[in-house]
């Protein structure tokens, strides 16, 4: 059976050397750091399994309008596929015909654009980036194809995957505007992570520039497998031909969907923003690493590192149940170490031989949808910003802006609710979900304080006692002559607070007394903050249980 298939295969098919995606099966609870996937799960507020006993549309619409808006482009000028691969694998279908055409790469770069070109049995002309910085020269890359008339297609990676080196636009515009008859591939499937501007404006205006996007990396849909290409319609549309009916699953549509929703946006880029900080922490801890020579700049989700010594120390990470991902043809001693977690950072560092003081992480996420609403929110109890609240109901974001900002922790929080009906349904549910986050965040619950508070604000007392008992309980005492403050119903402040106490798990009082009724309910959130921050404070030590039951 096997020499029937190697008899069969074409030649072109046997000289290819398999993809190098690592173990991934092996070992399925260990910290999986090399393949550049979000540390995250998706932002999913309920199930995405309906309408599976459908084909799905060829190029669904819906997905592909929201892709669109996503990097400002018309519908027209966005093609969805099967994540970048794809898009490589269709670029390649589509214009080579075999050994008369070629694709031009600059290496060390991702794998796949010279894998798919030998897939139709096509040459790859290989353009070296500059050994030291892993640097673009486009002269370089302009000559090379100027003298080699076969190249059809031109892959650059930006940021350049491995290395994570940052490629600027104009050098890329140089090249594509030097090269009229070749396609230019940017891919852009780590651009969430630079500060580099996107072409992808530049790719609806430009007959050879192609944009390749995915959802893999910083929306953490890795394994819905959604990406796309940016690019003039009639482009897209030719490149479309070479599809197969139905490319996309529906659970990945479901999924992608779900994820694009503007209510999710805000935490995807508080996600985005943790990386990027735990890319700056980790980059000078690993590099005091004994095994390390070097660790060069990136602008990804991930480091690119030199060592030494590399077998002893891929021995000591595979002990350690840390997956990274090794590239020596890039350079001597390769590693590509994915920035996940602070929990999973330290542990990898750990493995370096980097010592790191643990620090548990009280932080939480979650998406919640009813009919209504639809809500997703991130909350860090030991960070005091970013606080990004939007509710559609102005003095409501105010007044959670004054529970974080006294209670001392980040928060970002978006909802999209059913205004036109009545803010009851939003303000209602966003209290529920900041208790459901507030309890998840707070684990365990071991060293915290547990009680708190009382503060006056001008002619109004206001007192707010908390126990973060795990028994929800709420008694609110005061009243209110203003019907509304803005769009704000004050009769809802008695209903959040039972909300948030029956969520958090929390008992909750609350009197306040006053002339103004908005210094009234300020006064009841802003006590309410500072109490939650002596309850959520650490006292003594980190491990003791506050409380005579044994739990909470």
């Amino acid at each position: 059976m096997t020499d029937l298939a190697r008899r069969l295969a074409r030649p072109e098919i046997l000289a290819l050397e398999p993809f190098d995606l690592g173990d991934r099966e092996a070992n399925p609870d260990a910290i999986k750091l090399d393949a550049n996937e979000s540390p995250f799960g998706p932002l999913s507020g309920g199930s995405i399994a309906a309408g599976v006993n459908r084909y799905p549309e060829p190029q669904p619409q819906r997905l592909r309008a929201a892709m669109a808006s996503l990097y400002g482009m018309e519908p027209s000028q966005f093609l969805v596929t099967r994540g970048g691969d794809d898009a490589i694998d269709l670029l390649c279908r589509t214009f080579l015909r075999g050994p008369q055409d070629k694709v031009a790469v600059t290496s060390p770069s991702f794998s796949a654009y010279a894998h798919f070109a030998r897939l139709q049995g096509s040459g790859v002309c290989d353009i070296p980036l500059d050994p030291d910085d892993f640097g673009l020269d486009p002269e370089r890359v302009i000559a090379a194809l100027e003298a080699d008339r076969s190249v059809k297609l031109l892959f650059l990676c930006t940021p350049n995957n491995p290395t994570g080196t940052a490629v600027d636009p104009a050098v890329i515009l140089r090249i594509v505007d030097a090269l009229p008859d070749v396609l230019v591939l940017a891919d852009e499937a780590y651009l969430e992570f630079s500060e580099t501007a996107s072409l992808a404006a530049e790719a609806v205006s430009r007959p050879n520039l192609l944009v390749l996007k995915t959802l893999s990396k910083a929306f953490a849909l890795a394994g819905a497998r959604v990406g796309g290409l940016i690019g003039p319609a009639e482009t897209l549309e030719i490149i479309a031909r070479a599809m197969p009916p139905y490319p996309l699953p529906t659970l990945s549509i479901a999924a992608a969907l779900e994820a694009l929703q503007p209510a999710r946006r805000a935490v995807h880029r508080e996600r985005i923003a943790q990386l990027l900080a735990e890319r700056e922490r980790v980059a000078p801890l690993i590099a005091s690493a004994t095994h390390v020579r070097k660790v060069y700049p990136s602008a990804g989700n991930f480091l690119f590192l030199e060592t030494s010594d590399t077998d002893q120390l891929a021995a000591r990470l595979q002990a350690d149940g840390i997956k990274v991902r090794y590239r020596p043809n890039a350079a001597p001693g390769g590693i590509r170490l994915t920035i996940g977690t602070r929990e999973e950072n330290d542990a990898a560092l750990a493995a370096f031989g980097v010592a790191v003081a643990k620090t548990a992480e009280r932080r939480a996420e979650l998406a919640r949808d009813t009919k209504e609403t639809r809500i997703a929110l991130a909350i860090d109890l030991d960070r005091a910003e970013p606080r990004r609240i939007e509710t559609g109901i102005p003095y409501y974001d105010h007044m959670l802006d004054q529970v974080a900002a006294h209670g001392g922790f980040s928060l970002v929080l978006n909802c999209e609710g059913d205004l036109e009906i009545d803010p009851h349904h939003s303000i209602e549910d966003v209290a529920i979900a900041l208790g459901q986050g507030l309890r998840n965040a707070l684990g365990d619950k071991r060293g915290i304080g547990r009680f708190g508070f009382a503060l006056p604000m001008d002619e109004t007392e206001a007192q707010v006692l908390i126990d973060l008992s795990g028994r929800p309980f709420c008694k609110f005492d005061g009243r209110f002559a203003a019907t509304h403050i803005g769009d704000y119903p004050t009769e809802m402040t008695p209903h959040v607070f039972r909300s948030l106490a029956d969520s958090l798990g929390a008992a909750i009082h609350v009197k306040v007394e006053g002339e103004n009724d908005h210094h009234k309910v300020e006064a009841c959130f802003k006590a309410f903050g500072r109490a939650l921050r002596q309850a959520l404070a650490f006292e003594g030590k980190s491990d003791a249980l506050p409380s005579t039951k044994g739990m909470l």
